[in-house]
């Protein structure tokens, strides 16, 4: 790997490795495949000496709950997946977490729908779990809420599923361990003289007509999925990694000039996203603050209760809302981690006096400053 490339996940500290079916599941036997398994595990735990924080996003309940009951029918209603899925998701969360066990590393699990991911309200809340899971040293497993989800094949393998869980996280890195070394510039399983692309920074029409289905009877998805995702994660200011995860130390072997493609994003996950703050333009309600307050916002601190001076508006958590100085000058814009019926009670409070005023404590703070963009100066 040169020099550039090295750097980059060097200062990458918040990565998504996301491990698909073809990998996790052996397609013999519908077992999950330790060996491979335990090499990511092993490879993640290097990560995590690093300092790098981990989210992985894992496919595969459907395959393992198959051969659970032993069912190989492919016609299955939906419901029927469903219910297979639910199956298959206890055996493996069950096998992240003795793979991660050797390491002493514990995991949690967090099951998205397409609806968590893309709704802002239900991302909020999937993104402070996360970040709580990482405040304990956890890694999140990930999967798609199959039991809920109302379309069939949602996201294709998890794919653009890693990429949304990449962008409300704001991850610098999203590795997709594949069952093939990257993008080739044709279908190398129909011609043999197939390159692989080694760098991709925009993806055009060329890059998509090339990215053939090469869905195989465990995953859903293929290359073209995965150029989708790498869309996602590009505009979110995150790069991308397509390798082969088959090989041991898939993840070490990219320090070594391990074969794969790179997506390179032309942004920052910070600037992706305070870009996509300021998109959104109706806003639901407003907050009136101090003079104290606005110089701390404007210093690029978080909007806490003591500063507020009025609530106005009907809003819920993670609507958007407006911030004024007294003057009535807009300061910044962001999501509220409160309602304004909360948000009214505890304007003047000190941040540790909200659980006693409402009850319970969700943030010590009214917008966190990861979540606003200031205006005006």
């Amino acid at each position: 790997m040169d020099a550039f490339k090295k750097k980059l996940i060097h200062n990458s500290n918040r990565i998504v490795i996301k491990v698909g079916s073809s990998l996790l599941v052996d397609a013999e036997s519908n077992f999950v495949n330790k060996k491979i398994l335990n090499s990511i595990c092993n490879d993640i735990n290097y990560l995590v000496s690093q300092n790098k924080e981990i989210l992985v996003v894992s496919s595969g309940a459907l395959a393992l709950g198959r051969k659970a009951i032993n069912i190989s029918d492919p016609h299955l209603k939906i419901t029927e997946k469903q219910a297979i899925s639910s199956i298959g998701q206890v055996l493996m969360i069950n096998s992240w977490r003795e793979a991660f066990s050797k390491y002493n590393i514990p995991c949690g699990q967090i099951l998205l729908t397409h609806y968590d991911a893309e709704t802002r309200r239900s991302s909020i809340n999937a993104r402070n779990t996360i970040e709580a899971l990482i405040k304990l040293n956890s890694i999140a497993i990930i999967n798609e809420n199959d039991t809920i989800a109302t379309k069939e094949l949602r996201y294709g393998d998890n794919d653009q599923l890693a990429a949304r869980v990449a962008q409300l996280a704001c991850a610098d890195l999203l590795i997709v361990l594949s069952d093939v070394d990257g993008l080739f510039n044709s279908n190398p399983e129909k011609n043999p003289q197939a390159k692989l692309i080694e760098e991709i920074t925009n993806i055009d029409g060329k890059i998509e007509k090339i990215s053939e289905n090469t869905s195989s009877n465990n995953s859903v998805g293929g290359m073209e999925t995965k150029i989708k995702a790498a869309k996602i994660a590009m505009a979110a200011g995150c790069n991308m990694i397509i390798t082969k995860g088959s090989s041991s130390k898939p993840i070490k072997k990219l320090y070594e000039n391990g074969k794969s493609t790179w997506f390179y994003s032309d942004t920052s996950p910070k600037t992706a996203r305070k870009k996509w703050i300021s998109s959104q333009v109706k806003a639901k309600g407003s907050i009136i603050v101090d003079d104290g307050a606005e110089i701390a916002l404007r210093k690029g601190a978080s909007l806490l209760p003591p500063g507020i001076i009025e609530v106005n508006g009907d809003f819920s958590k993670g609507d958007t809302i407006k911030v004024f100085n007294k003057k009535k000058k807009l300061i910044c814009i962001g999501f509220s981690s409160y309602p304004s019926e909360d948000a009214k009670k505890i304007a003047g409070f000190k941040s540790n006096e909200i659980k006693k005023v409402l009850g319970y404590h969700q943030k010590d703070v009214v917008i966190h400053r990861d979540d606003m963009v200031i205006k005006n100066g």
